[in-house]
């Protein structure tokens, strides 16, 4: 076929007016003619280049939708048929549309659906799979479409359609072409044009979840008769496995029969995997069928592999995120019982699967780590799945506690300071205050047989972080007498015993015993895979007195660990730090320091080690007087930190922050300065450096405000170099530029105790913080406002316009709050606060804000609406630092509690 036909009115298309992820889109019809050329590295080079710019990481553009119509012809002449098909597919898959209407992009694949339909037929099963995959995504989708609002065809798929009418395969069955050009290929218009009927048609459905198209029902039925057409006469497994997957995305009620037959044991295993989740799609109850086919086909990894989902390249994942998605206790249950089962296979793979979905579990689930953890422990002693049970149990110890269920108990060792203040989130980083509540395993609400898990966790973890353990007891009496592999553990019943009473006999799966340290790591610690320093960075959390013997036996060799000791950092500060003192670990620590060849995150740790035991480490003064020079941040705040009150000791550390405030090395001068300032009330110094930082980056100029704003009064001759270092309001200025004159704005109020000209340069960084990357700004700037109090009320109205953005609405409550509202405005502020922490928008603050409006401010709902957040089993906080995300949920958990318990907790069982 004349690719001229194929890619007529390519160049009349509105490609300058319309952007893609990198801009202007006038560089597309270049790449879509690339695309047809005959050298496959020139193709393979722009498909690549379609999937950077009209598809840019899943974002869909403008020159996405005007696109479609081109890529669709290419795919129907055979031209990179199925990598074309697998692009429209997952632009219609995309939800995250820039720059065009909501449901624009799939409504423009769903339009050449006719176009693409005799695909399902080509003699190439990768083209046949991949048209499924189209098919599937462009007529159904997670949320479907309201078949009743699908009335008449839109004139540009009935002239798409008719120029499908003289479609056949070419001879060989690889791909189907088009016998003349027809109406689909004559000139600009008709199949383009006739993509805006369908465009325009959008409309979102009642419950304002998704739009449909109106006007498209016969094209939507044509498809899903072609799918199951096509479905009945399939005879590769992964094209049936996806022609299964696009009939329940269409149509999941038609396609119970197909899914529940796929389930069928004699069949191929890719089939009966897709059945599985086609049933959960399908929203069928689990089963003992499902259940045992999942087990059986462990592992299955690989039975997906050719397959498109990206969010199912873990099919034991998918499973049990699906099941814990549903929020019942049966189907919580299913999946627990489910991945207790698989975590005891006997195959080696299989089992790291299950340890990677009990991860994602763990990640997701607040009720999932208690339940797990007795099969946990048990993999301790796999060399193959002991890694990954580490890494997740390094995300879980130390938490803030936890419930048990199931007979088992969320083990939370440590007596780890929480926060019970707002934390401040920047770019991955958080800056939390320490100290305000300390939560440890006391928390937990455990039942008799926990101390006996959390003894066998220990002992599990000192055999590997010494090289010498052995596996957990597995006789008669102890905490792991019940072995899931023994029956299918699929329970209809909530209680804890029902896992035991399920039907036994039909697990493909048996226990084995494997004794802990076989392998994994030498008794010092040096091996390969550091299993036996992941190990003791966990003990430090379970078991921090046992922990800190074995940490100073040999703490050269335990860098994981001793970071783990040192507490979570956040913006250079640490908090959470676990280890008891223990005057042989302060032994250890002592030579390190005194070591010269000790340097980085090794000699900053040691340092925030010394901070967390204060005075008690006093003895490690001379080391980390000599070791300053390699530590001068944390440094300086170390030595407050063990400083004795008078004496000697005490007059040596001041010459010496005296000095290093007055010389190099200069990132080290503020640290000095203020740790002098602190200890002495000499101000001078500190002053110094905060002129020097206030005339350097923006990053010196925000931590010398910061600093400034600590000296109050005593800071008065720095307010014309303050005022110096703001920025021009209206010039473009940066978001570090407008976070350092926030800085600068509390500085200077703190200092003058003036809040008037703070309100006026908070004025003009929320008139420039517009858009999603200022939304922190917003949020620092609000806080700062809260803190004016009355004095900001000029900003009430810009304050009001952003409680509709969840991160905003916390901080900005508080400062209208603060400056003062009626009691109706104060009503008006609940429901904004409790979604930002529904969201994990900015949680902390909200519960603070909650708290500050007060029960009578609240109604029913919203009582109702924090409980969920404090005993819903759902995780709050799911993004950030991935090792901290249990332990930040654990911690909203517990305020949340607290905040409902300030508030008066429900006026009636929910």
């Amino acid at each position: 076929m004349d690719l001229a036909d194929v890619l007529a009115g390519l160049d009349d298309r509105p490609w300058g007016d319309v952007e893609h992820a990198y801009g202007s889109a006038e560089d597309v019809p270049a790449v879509l003619r690339a695309l047809a050329d005959d050298d496959p590295e020139t193709a393979g080079a722009a498909l690549h280049e379609l999937y950077g710019n009209i598809w840019h990481q899943g974002t869909v553009y403008a020159a996405t939708v005007e696109a479609v119509p081109f890529l669709a012809r290419l795919a129907a002449a055979g031209y990179r048929s199925a990598d074309v098909l697998v692009l429209l597919g997952s632009i219609a898959e995309s939800e995250d549309e820039y720059g065009v209407p909501r449901e624009a992009c799939r409504a423009a694949v769903a339009a050449q659906l006719p176009l693409v339909l005799p695909l399902l037929d080509a003699g190439d099963a990768q083209v046949r799979q991949s048209a499924a995959w189209m098919c599937g995504h462009a007529a159904g989708g997670e949320r479907t479409w309201t078949w009743s609002a699908l009335e008449g065809t839109g004139s540009g798929l009935e002239v798409t359609a008719s120029g499908l009418e003289g479609a056949r395969p070419v001879s060989d069955g690889t791909a189907p072409v088009l016998n003349g050009p027809g109406p689909v290929l004559e000139g600009p218009g008709p199949a383009l044009d006739g993509t805006r009927p369908v465009l325009d048609g959008t409309r979102p459905v009642l419950d304002g979840t998704r739009p449909v198209l109106i006007g498209t029902r016969p094209v939507l039925e044509a498809t899903g008769s072609a799918l199951e057409r096509r479905w009945g006469v399939e005879g590769e497994p992964l094209v049936r496995a996806e022609l299964l997957a696009a009939m329940v995305r269409l149509d999941p009620a038609a396609a119970v029969e197909a899914a529940t037959a796929a389930l069928d044991p004699t069949g191929p295993a890719e089939l009966r995997l897709a059945g599985v989740l086609a049933c959960l799609d399908a929203g069928l109850p689990w089963s003992a069928v499902h259940h045992d086919t999942v087990l059986a086909l462990l592992p299955a990894h690989d039975l997906v592999s050719g397959r498109f989902d990206e969010d199912r390249r873990e099919p034991l994942q998918a499973v049990v995120d699906i099941l814990l998605r549903r929020a019942t206790a049966d189907d919580r249950e299913a999946a627990f019982g489910l991945l207790e089962a698989a975590l005891a296979l006997p195959g080696p793979d299989a089992r790291v699967e299950a340890v990677w979905a009990a991860d994602h579990a763990c990640m997701n689930s607040r009720s999932a780590p208690g339940r797990l953890l007795p099969a946990l422990v048990r993999l301790l002693g796999d060399p193959s799945a002991a890694p990954g049970v580490l890494r997740l149990l390094g995300k879980t110890a130390g938490g803030a506690g936890g419930e048990v269920d199931g007979g088992s108990a969320d083990v939370d060792a440590g007596s780890a300071e929480v926060d019970a203040g707002s934390a401040e989130v920047d770019a991955g980083s958080a800056e939390v205050d320490a100290g305000s509540a300390e939560v440890d395993a006391g928390s937990a609400d455990v039942d008799a047989g926990s101390a006996d898990v959390a003894g066998a966790l220990a002992d599990a973890l000192a055999g590997l972080a010494t090289g010498a353990g052995t596996a957990p007891s597995t006789d008669s009496g102890s905490p792991f007498d019940s072995d899931p592999s023994t029956g299918s553990g699929y329970a209809n019943s909530t209680d804890s015993d029902s896992a035991a009473d399920s039907e036994p006999g039909t697990s493909t799966g048996t226990s084995t015993g494997i004794a802990i340290g076989s392998g994994s790591a030498s008794a010092s610690g040096s091996g390969s895979d550091g299993t036996a320093d992941q190990a003791l960075a966990v003990l430090v959390a379970v078991a921090p007195e046992r922990a800190a013997r074995l940490l100073a036996a040999d703490l050269p060799g335990r860098p994981r660990a001793l970071t783990v000791a040192a507490g979570e950092r956040g913006l250079g500060t640490a908090r959470a730090a676990t280890l008891p003192f223990a005057a042989e670990l302060l032994d250890a620590v002592r030579r390190r320091l005194a070591d010269p060849g000790v340097q980085g995150n090794e000699s900053i740790d040691l340092a925030l080690l010394l901070t967390s035991w204060g005075m008690q480490a006093s003895a490690a003064i001379p080391e980390l007087l000599d070791a300053l020079s390699r530590v001068p941040l944390v440094g300086p705040k170390a030595l407050v930190a063990l400083c004795p009150a008078d004496g000697p000791v005490r007059d040596r550390v001041v010459d010496r922050l005296r000095k290093a405030a007055g010389t190099r090395p200069e990132e080290g001068r503020p640290a000095a300065a203020h740790a002098l300032f602190e200890l002495t009330g000499d101000a001078q110094p500190l002053r110094a450096a905060i002129r020097s930082g206030l005339a350097g980056k923006l990053y010196d100029i925000r931590d010398a405000a910061r600093r400034g704003a600590e000296l109050g009064s005593a800071g008065a001759e720095l307010v014309p170099a303050l005022r110096a270092a703001l920025g021009d309001p209206g010039q473009g200025r940066t978001i570090p530029r407008l976070d350092a004159d926030i800085e600068l704005a509390e500085a200077l109020w703190r200092i003058t105790g003036e809040a008037d000209e703070a309100v006026r340069i908070l004025a003009s960084v929320l008139a420039e913080s517009d858009g999603p990357w200022f939304n922190w700004t917003g949020v620092r700037a609000a806080r700062l406002a809260a803190q004016l109090g009355p004095a900001a009320r000029p900003l009430r109205p810009v304050l009001e316009s952003m409680l509709g953005t969840p991160l905003h609405a916390p901080a900005c409550a508080l400062a209208l709050l603060a400056i003062g509202v009626e009691d109706e405005a104060r009503r008006a502020l609940a429901d904004p606060v409790l979604t930002s922490a529904e969201h994990n928008a900015d949680p902390d603050t909200a519960l603070e804000a909650l708290t500050s409006l007060g029960g009578p401010a609240l109604t029913q709902d919203h009582l109702n609406r924090l409980t969920a957040l404090a005993d819903g089993d759902r995780r709050v906080v799911n993004s950030g630092l991935e090792h901290q995300i249990i332990r930040a949920d654990e911690r909203l958990r517990i305020r949340a509690r607290a905040t409902l318990s300030a508030l008066g907790g429900p006026r009636e069982p929910k």
